[in-house]
Order: structure tokens, then sequence, then C-alpha cells
């Protein structure tokens, strides 16, 4: 867990830059694997009660194309540029509307500023939501399984559903 006592930032920012373990920060993203370590580079400024953290998260995570099913490397570069602000009071039980731009700041208590959630939030976000291995990715064929990008298959093509009145008055006369 990387914690930063709000006190050892100095006026001019702390630059910190370190390697964190993905299985340390609990990054369950479904069909993705982390081959190496996260690389964190942040500068962490303090504005009266807010600290802020500008950088970047560089990591890269294989996937499966949602298309052929073959696996691909996808390299992230995210970049990063948020605020830790004091921690809220704790509300009654109920439902807040919570203000749009405080939707992307982070909160600190105890005059600690903990990186973990940032960093594990960031890398999700930047996981792609539906990766392929290239823009015009053909896919499997759907009644053999044949990879289209390899190569074409013997399978004649299923026929139109839309048409299926109109072939069996045709097979009739």
């Amino acid at each position: 867990m990387t914690q930063i006592p709000i006190a050892e930032i100095p006026d001019e920012g702390l630059p910190l830059s370190y390697s964190e373990d993905p299985a340390e920060l609990d990054l369950a993203v479904p069909g993705a694997r982390f081959l190496q370590p996260i690389a964190v580079d942040l500068i962490l400024v303090k504005a009266a009660q807010a600290i802020s953290a500008t950088g970047r998260i560089k990591t890269s995570v294989t996937c499966e194309c949602v298309r052929c099913l073959s696996r691909l490397l996808v390299p992230l570069d995210i970049p990063v540029a948020t605020q830790f602000l004091p921690a809220l009071p704790p509300l009654p039980p109920g439902e807040y509307r919570m203000p749009p731009d405080a939707a992307e700041d982070y909160y600190y208590q105890d005059d600690v500023v903990v990186l973990d959630d940032l960093v594990r939030q960031e890398v999700i976000l930047a996981v792609p939501f539906r990766p392929q291995c290239r823009g015009d990715c053909r896919g499997l064929c759907p009644q053999c399984g044949q990879d289209l990008n390899v190569g074409t298959c013997a399978c004649a093509p299923p026929p139109d559903p839309r048409w299926a009145v109109l072939r069996e008055y045709l097979k009739g006369k």
C-alpha cells in the first residue's frame, strides 16, 4: 500500500516514481491479464487542503480479441490529473447527489494520501472494454469456427431468415 503523509510533501511538490504489483492492487478485470508491474510516475503538490496529483501510469495488459479470440498485448499509457481532498464527514444513511465535478476527485484521511485507489481505478478504466486485434478483424466463422483473418472456410453463408417465406413459396411451385 502506497501511503504518503501530507507533512512529507514539500511546497515545490513531491515527485514519485515506483512500480506496483497488479496482484497487490486487486485488479480484477475480466478477460485481462497483467504481465508486468504497473509503473507510476506522479508529482504531488500541496495547495491549501487539496493535494494535486499529475503524471502518468504505464503498464501492459493481454486481452482476447472479442471477434477472433486471439491474444493481444495492449499497452496502457494513462495520463493522470486529479486531486485529493480531505475526507468528508460521514453522512446519514440515504441517497445524495454527487456534483459532477467531484466525481473525479479522491479523498484522504488522517493527513495521509493513499495512492492505491487512484492507480487501481485509472488502470481499470483504461483497459479496453471490447478489445480487437485490429480494426478490420473478420472474426470466426459462426458455423465451423475458422479464423477468417487467416483464411476463408468452405461453409456456405447462412440463408437470410427474412426471405424464408419467399423461399418456401417458391419451393411449392
